[in-house]
């Protein structure tokens, strides 16, 4: 499916499948956001939903490392005890 942007603000409803794909999927997505952020687009509401939901914060985890990798952002991953770690040393 062809998307066209028609303004600065945008929300996307991600849903899994719980299967191995969906990384390589939300790399994706990486992709397409560093396309749209070059284009104008300020602000991205990105929501992971699951069938089985036990998955969707690890999904989130990986999403967010990869936008903080490719993008240069600071998010904060929630009950992530290793970004307090990093944040010590």
């Amino acid at each position: 499916m062809h998307m066209r942007l028609t303004n600065a603000t945008a929300f996307v409803r991600y849903v899994g499948a719980n299967h191995v794909s969906d990384y390589n999927r939300l790399d994706d997505w990486i992709e397409r956001l560093k396309d749209w952020k070059a284009q104008g687009v300020k602000e991205i509401d990105f929501f992971i939903h699951q069938n089985i939901e036990k998955e969707s914060p690890l999904l989130s985890a990986y999403f967010i490392r990869k936008l903080n990798e490719e993008l240069g952002y600071n998010l904060v991953i929630p009950n992530d005890d290793t970004q307090g770690q990093q944040k010590l040393l």
